[in-house]
């Protein structure tokens, strides 16, 4: 193979990697056709095998009249069921329609004629955006580079309620589908990103929330930050959880906001949209040829629980999961629900806190069974299309050779006709996000124009990098912290002895080395089938413990000219976790793992942290780099009611001229918006003529000495 380096932007002479066959060394792995075939065969083998896995976990290992013999070596007798049948089932249980055609499907309830079940089986998307999907993948082995896929939406969606970290979606995904991108030399990039539910609504509020479309707004005013700006698919969940998905006009706003800045985060990256509202997904799709679609949840071909006996003869990650009318109590029942416990003895010293039981449980939290099923719902069709990328690659080079060529796998041009057309998105055509100006006063501009962001919120994307203080010119801004727990975390084994285990099944297979190793395995596994499961202890959980707010308390600074903007002391960083580790992928899962928690293994990364202050910590000074349409805001939280001396003032420096502005109690109330529960927007610069790109953000409060408590949890600039 080639000593020096040829997959770089110097030899390809563009920033996506885009190399033209010319440049592929002679001795590259993709100009070596005895090799590529190889590769080629032996990822298909395993992507197949990987989707068996996947059906395996609802429907058994395809065997039937299993049976132990007398003979000395433990043999295990049985015969297989109906290959082509399990085929046929798995394809209408998990894999997405490909066949919707947006050219006459304009509505969701044409869609609903068309694909009537696609919510209970794998989704729907169209033969173009599979086509997207297929570029995307391969690319990414072309270049071996990774594969990165953002998840998104509710705290429900997101697991948190009574789950672990890695009973989410995305972590299902991730576990399965890691270890095979690995042995196709790409790294699988997985950032679930979303917030913990939020303590003290009102439940007005909470109904809002409710509603869906409203948990992702916080982060996607910075969106190529805080999701990253190097994203292949974005998986967005954030439905209506009463109303079968359905989204009002201000949810469908707020997603087409949530996709075009997705979209337009990064320079040499372009996200596969899964999930939202159809008509939004519509336009993206006939008007800017974003590639689309909405994933299912593969329940059509789950077995129903129809008693408790029943269910133990269901595979395990089946039971209870689809229950009839007359059993709906065992599905929605909390011991069937959730399946937790904060911490396993390890004969170890103990943490340095007590710890529950199990996690506690949320009303309107979502079970792990469902978690899980959607997560291999996602993962089979990226399997999906990964085998079908592969056949296409195969077929391609059979007869023009290798490496591929270069029009079958480029993305430059890709990206950048995509992100021209959404750029150029005309209100009459695509008013969705539009309609924000009038709903919660965004500029319509910001339709059109990358945001960018920092916070103390976690996860997020590069969390050293996005983080609030790496644009603060404050010094010693202190996170107020407990420490991380650094004893040993573990975990009891996630799937029960005897239980199909997909990522078991996948791997088999991967050394011909191991022949007799895995012939062993199946027997141990047939064995184990004989044998009657064991329930294990599934006890009920008591309410989520929220978070303690601790008050910032501040120090004395020295007396500062008030016609200078000097930095102030004595800011600090609370109700985060320390460390900047905090992900979204399943290596951070430890990131929260707080001494002070009762449940170390809960595993979940989210909190909302702030940087605070008060009168006497003085400004709070933020460099805004790269701003490109002249808007700048941030987030904040109030923690005390204001008195009527309450003054708010900040300042915009371009590197020429200082601009100050003052607010008494009256107009800060005023300008801070609430678009969502949750949130206070204050916007501080919208002037779309700016043509400063580096600005300097500074912010102070006065008039109430130390009782006016602040914090900073978001700045957003485009």
């Amino acid at each position: 193979r080639p000593q020096e380096p040829y997959m770089t932007v110097e030899n390809a002479g563009n920033p996506f990697l885009d190399l033209t066959e010319s440049k592929f060394p002679e001795e590259s792995w993709q100009a070596d056709a005895v090799y590529a075939n190889h590769f080629q065969d032996a990822g298909a083998k395993l992507v197949v095998r990987a989707k068996e896995a996947i059906y395996a976990t609802y429907h058994g290992y395809g065997l039937k009249n299993v049976q132990a013999t007398d003979e000395a070596d433990d043999s295990v007798t049985w015969e297989l069921e109906n290959i082509d049948k399990r085929l046929q089932e798995r394809i209408n249980m998990f894999m997405v329609n490909q066949e919707v055609d947006l050219g006459s499907i304009t509505s969701a309830e044409a869609l609903e004629e068309v694909a009537p079940s696609w919510r209970e089986k794998g989704g729907w998307t169209t033969s173009r955006s599979w086509d997207g999907l297929k570029r995307r993948l391969l690319h990414a082995l072309m270049t071996n580079s990774p594969f990165t896929v953002v998840v998104t939406g509710s705290w429900q969606s997101m697991g948190y309620g009574g789950n672990h970290g890695y009973q989410s979606m995305a972590a299902t995904m991730e576990n399965l589908l890691g270890p095979l991108f690995d042995k196709l030399n790409v790294q699988l990039v997985v950032r679930a990103i979303g917030l913990p539910p939020l303590q003290g609504l009102s439940s007005q509020d909470e109904e809002e929330l409710m509603i869906g479309g409203r948990s992702t707004l916080i982060h996607s005013l910075g969106w190529s930050s805080i999701y990253g700006s190097d994203v292949d698919m974005v998986v967005w969940d954030d439905y209506n959880l009463e109303e079968k998905g359905e989204l009002d006009e201000t949810a469908k706003a707020l997603f087409d906001l949530f996709a075009r800045q997705a979209l337009l985060a990064g320079e040499t990256s372009l996200p596969f949209l899964w999930g939202g509202d159809f008509n939004v997904l519509w336009n993206l799709h006939e008007n800017a040829d974003v590639d689309v679609g909405q994933l299912g949840n593969g329940l059509s071909g789950v077995e129903e629980t129809i008693s408790e006996s029943a269910a133990s003869g269901l595979e395990w990650a089946a039971q209870y999961l689809k229950c009839s009318s007359k059993s709906k109590r065992y599905c929605e029942g909390e011991a069937y629900k959730f399946d937790s416990h904060c911490w396993v003895d390890h004969g170890g010293d103990a943490p340095p806190t007590p710890q529950l039981d199990q996690i506690p449980v949320l009303p309107t939290a979502v079970g792990w069974r469902m978690h899980q099923i959607k997560g291999y719902t996602l993962s089979y069709n990226i399997l999906a299309a990964l085998d079908d990328a592969i056949d296409f690659w195969a077929e391609k080079t059979i007869f023009e050779g290798h490496p591929l060529a270069d029009e079958n796998w480029h993305m430059g041009e890709y990206i950048t006709n995509v992100q021209d057309k959404v750029k150029a998105l005309a209100e009459a055509d695509a008013p969705h996000c539009f309609q924000l100006e009038a709903l919660m006063k965004l500029p319509k501009r910001l339709c059109a124009n990358r945001m960018k962001g920092r916070t103390e919120h976690t996860p997020r994307a590069n969390p050293v990098d996005t983080s609030l203080r790496s644009v603060l010119d404050n010094s010693d801004v202190s996170v107020e912290s407990a420490g991380l727990y650094e004893g040993y975390l573990s975990d009891d084994v996630i799937i029960p002895s005897g239980e199909v285990n997909p990522i078991e099944i996948a791997n088999l297979g991967k050394n011909p080395s191991n022949a007799r190793q895995r012939r062993l395995l199946l027997k141990g596994w047939l064995r184990q089938r004989l044998m009657r499961r064991v329930e294990g202890n599934l006890s009920g959980r008591a309410l989520l413990s929220s978070v303690k707010r601790s008050i910032v308390k501040s120090t004395a600074v020295m007396q500062r000219r008030l016609d200078r903007i000097e930095p102030g002391e004595g800011w600090k960083v609370i109700h985060t976790f320390p460390g900047d580790k905090c992900d979204g992928s399943i290596a951070s899962m430890g990131c929260g793992a707080l001494k002070s928690s009762e449940c170390l293994l809960e595993g979940h990364q989210g909190s909302r942290g702030g940087v605070w202050g008060s009168e006497s910590t003085g400004w709070l000074v933020m460099d805004a780099p790269g701003v490109e349409s002249g808007f700048v805001a941030l987030n904040l939280e109030i923690g005390s009611t204001l008195p009527d001396s309450f003054v708010l003032e900040y300042a915009i420096e371009n590197g020429e001229t200082t601009t100050m502005s003052t607010m008494n109690k009256e107009q800060f109330v005023e300008k801070v918006q609430v678009p969502v529960p949750g949130m206070s927007l204050l916007t501080l610069f919208n002037d779309e003529g700016n043509t400063k790109t580096e600005l300097v953000v500074s912010i102070r409060v006065k008039g109430c000495n130390d009782d006016c408590q602040f914090g900073v949890t978001h700045l957003y600039w485009s």
